[in-house]
């Protein structure tokens, strides 16, 4: 929930623990989650090389909000190993902040931001 909107405020989902953290005026009432996907069908044991990049910082809502997000960050390891199956589990974390316009204007929705992610190996 964004109290005040006249300073930058950001949450963040810490790629190293999982926690969630917000500062300024922005308050969590629902912890947030790493982004986890299952990758599958490598070879077994291979070395898997991640690239994560914003395409689009401005966040789009399922319902019409006058103010949006900018996803600022997101991170993931730069590299992870597949098992002995062949699968693997790619963790992404990342950081959105508030406009810091004056308006506050954000509506209780889904805030969608858009990436892509590059696997190489």
């Amino acid at each position: 929930m964004v109290t005040d909107n006249s300073s930058v405020s950001s949450v963040t989902v810490n790629l190293v623990d999982g926690k969630t953290l917000s500062n300024n005026k922005l308050r969590v009432l629902v912890p947030g989650q790493l982004g986890e996907f299952t990758l599958i069908d490598f070879p077994p044991y291979t070395q898997l090389y991640i690239n994560a990049v914003i395409l689009s910082s401005e966040t789009t809502s399922d319902d019409y909000s006058p103010s949006q997000f900018t996803l600022d960050n997101i991170t993931t390891l730069p590299t992870i190993t597949v098992n002995e199956s062949g699968i693997a589990t790619l963790f992404i974390g990342g950081t959105l902040s508030t406009s810091g316009d004056g308006t506050n204007q954000y509506i209780n929705s889904n805030y969608d931001g858009i990436y892509n992610i590059s696997i190489s190996y």
